[in-house]
């Protein structure tokens, strides 16, 4: 039962900091334009990329989430602005336990060699890029298995890269 509930507690926490993450990365200028919605999507899908290519070989990746997030008003935190997050993550599932640390490394290498740095220690790393407002995950996830899962996610952008009026 220890176990389950230390399971679930972490699986709580990598929810809270994935939800961190998206509400930070959404309080900044949110008048100014912004990268089109297609543009914060591709580079996310770029970074995903160039992560999986730094991974011992080979690496199988399933399709995980490939949505937005909603951003929110700075005066109003459960009223959204119009604002998204792009997200693109990734499962591995063919990773077998005994090498997930050396997963998370080559992630953290990466991810940091990218502009990224890391907070935290472990399986479960979270990164955030000052230059363009990105985030980035690594984590393991499931009960059993433990299979590992990486993501990007964009900071608050205009659909269109506007602000519409209004």
């Amino acid at each position: 039962m220890g176990r389950l509930m230390n399971r679930t507690s972490t699986r709580r926490v990598a929810a809270a900091l994935a939800l961190l993450f998206t509400v930070a990365a959404c309080g900044h200028d949110s008048d100014k334009p912004t990268m089109t919605r297609a543009e914060a999507k591709q580079r996310t899908q770029d970074y995903i990329a160039q992560v999986l290519a730094a991974f011992p070989q080979p690496v199988t990746a399933a399709a995980g989430r490939e949505n937005d997030g909603y951003c929110f008003k700075d005066d109003a935190v459960s009223e959204e602005d119009g604002r998204v997050n792009a997200v693109t993550e990734k499962t591995l599932p063919g990773v077998p336990l005994a090498k997930h640390a050396e997963y998370v490394a080559a992630f953290r290498s990466k991810a940091e060699a990218l502009g990224f740095t890391a907070t935290g220690s472990g399986t479960s790393l979270y990164f955030t890029n000052k230059s363009n407002d990105f985030s980035a995950s690594i984590m393991e996830i499931g009960d059993a298995e433990r299979t590992l899962q990486i993501g990007f996610v964009s900071p608050c952008v205009w659909p269109d890269g506007t602000k519409p009026p209004g």
